[in-house]
């Protein structure tokens, strides 16, 4: 990809995101929130999820997905991402007007190769969807555009992981004084960038260190033609939302 380095310009009028609460996969989601049919958000919280229901979504999955699953040493990774999965796979088949187990996954050209591992898609459909999953939260976006979504829970060491963001954010983050409030600036400026480097499509293929997504309260801004907001997430964690305008 060969975009140069952009800044974005932040909006500190603009409100977070609030996700719709999905809670079980027996009844019909939630209708789409945040601004109608153009664009929906959801969160599931990992720990309250009830076991019986989680049986139900993986049986929805196909030989990639639980094969992928059972790669994971880690049960509380395993479980994160078989409920992303399945909540991706009931919502996209409530946008597409489709049984969840028979939603095929694909994806759309990377922007920086050409080849095939672009944003994630549901075959046969224009919906966009974007997934992002960590032990405790999980976040499903679906759209009538390009989305991405990312939710990150804060880092034991955020000063070191630092370096990998913008310099500019890494000074916004090693020059503060309270540890709380690093680990905070540290998950905004990740989130945001990650949303939008797979709204985008081409992900940590684009270093991480090259936009300035910004370590700030402010909860939206744009950037290239892309709205990135911040979602209302867990204490504990934060999560970002990217939306090509």
């Amino acid at each position: 990809m060969t975009r140069n380095a952009s800044e974005a310009v932040p909006d500190g009028s603009a409100r977070p995101v609030q996700p719709t609460i999905l809670g079980s996969f027996l009844s019909d989601p939630p209708a789409r929130s945040d601004g109608g049919a153009r664009l929906g958000v959801w969160l599931v919280e990992t720990a309250s999820f009830p076991e019986e229901e989680l049986e139900i979504g993986r049986a929805w999955f196909d030989d990639a997905e639980r094969q992928h699953a059972s790669s994971y040493v880690r049960a509380e990774l395993r479980r994160a991402y078989e409920i992303g999965h399945a909540a991706a796979r009931l919502l996209l088949g409530a946008a597409t007007m489709t049984p969840p187990e028979k939603v095929v996954w694909g994806r759309h050209p990377c922007p920086g190769c050409g080849e095939p591992h672009g944003r994630p898609r549901a075959e046969g459909s224009s919906v966009e969807f974007s997934l992002s999953h960590t032990p405790g939260q999980v976040l499903v976006a679906v759209a009538d555009v390009p989305v991405g979504v990312d939710v990150e829970r804060h880092a034991d060491d955020p000063i070191a992981l630092s370096r990998l963001l913008h310099p500019r954010e890494t000074a916004e983050i090693v020059g503060t004084s309270d540890p709380s409030d690093a680990a905070i600036r540290f998950t905004r400026a990740w989130s945001r960038t990650e949303a939008y480097l797979k709204g985008v499509g081409i992900g940590l293929g684009r270093d991480p260190h090259v936009d300035y997504l910004g370590t700030d309260a402010a909860p939206c801004r744009t950037l290239d033609g892309w709205i990135v907001r911040d979602v209302t997430v867990a204490e504990g964690y934060g999560g970002a939302l990217a939306v090509r305008a």
